[in-house]
């Protein structure tokens, strides 16, 4: 009896350890699907936010070139004009599309760091609209104090712009391994 029972003991041992192995084979294939399965959501994810980011960097880029030559009109009397504040609040609409797209494409902390940039974008334009006026209306003391505003404004865009690049660098270059 001990010869039969010490070969039904050995044959349920190597049973259960074919199934333990079964077993932690089956957990470590799935948690590979789901890693790359993961992964390749992310790379889907990363092309299109890529040519968002692209697009909404290269017009803040351009919003902040533009500011410049308010902020330094004093430089350059003849620069604030019709056509400069009206080609300004364009390039203030257009960040405002690209806003919307960068917001859909995510993630959060992108989105929040492109509407910072885009509030200071429309609230740039109402100075930029103010400091025209004060130039049509002869206010020489509101003239300079708006253009103190929009200076300030102007180094706010730029460290923004930063901001959002380096947030938008960590999005696109999130694999999906850490979660």
């Amino acid at each position: 009896m001990d010869a039969g029972l010490a070969a039904v003991l050995g044959a349920l041992a190597g049973s259960m350890a074919t199934i333990s192995a079964a077993i932690a084979a089956n957990r470590s294939q799935r948690e590979t699907a789901r890693f790359t399965a993961r992964a390749e959501h992310q790379r889907q994810r990363r092309e299109p936010r890529h040519d968002v980011y692209k697009e909404f960097i290269a017009q803040a880029s351009r919003l902040r070139d533009q500011i410049e030559i308010f902020a330094n009109f004093d430089l350059y009397p003849d620069s604030v004009t019709v056509e400069t504040v009206t080609r300004y609040n364009d390039t203030v609409k257009v960040l405002q599309e690209k806003w919307v797209e960068v917001g859909l494409v995510g993630p959060r902390d992108v989105a929040a760091a492109s509407k910072v940039i885009e509030e200071l974008g429309r609230s740039s334009a109402l100075q930029v609209n103010r400091l025209q006026w004060f130039i049509d209306q002869e206010e020489e003391q509101r003239k300079i104090e708006e253009q103190a505003t929009i200076e300030g404004s102007s180094m706010q865009l730029t460290a923004l712009l930063d901001k959002f690049i380096e947030t938008a660098q960590v999005a696109l270059d999130d694999d999906g391994s850490l979660k």
